[in-house]
């Protein structure tokens, strides 16, 4: 298993409250804490899920989809799903050849 290198989610949050000109107090009202809770939140290059969605709200921003673009995963239906439909393709063909689906 590789480990991909990931932007702390930290990062993503202050990169984007940068872009959009929200200031850590103007977050800290929204998100009903102190300046100095939200500041100490966002040093941490960890988050709980459900501030996590608050703050993706907030600034109208899914970070749940852009942490998960960073993640190497491959899709493990992928290989099933390429054989059924190959099968798939298979026994329409035999079916055609059998006079069926007229």
């Amino acid at each position: 298993m590789t480990t991909n290198k990931m932007t702390p989610i930290n990062e993503l949050i202050l990169s984007e409250m940068k872009k959009q000109e929200v200031s850590i107090s103007a977050m800290a009202k929204k998100l009903d804490l102190s300046v100095n809770a939200t500041y100490n939140a966002l040093k941490k290059p960890s988050i709980y899920t459900d501030r996590l969605a608050e703050i993706s709200e907030i600034l109208q921003v899914n970070f749940f989809k852009i942490l998960a673009g960073q993640l190497n995963i491959e899709n493990p239906i992928n290989p099933q799903l390429e054989k059924l439909t190959t099968e798939n393709t298979t026994l329409k063909e035999v079916i055609g050849l059998l006079g069926g689906n007229k």
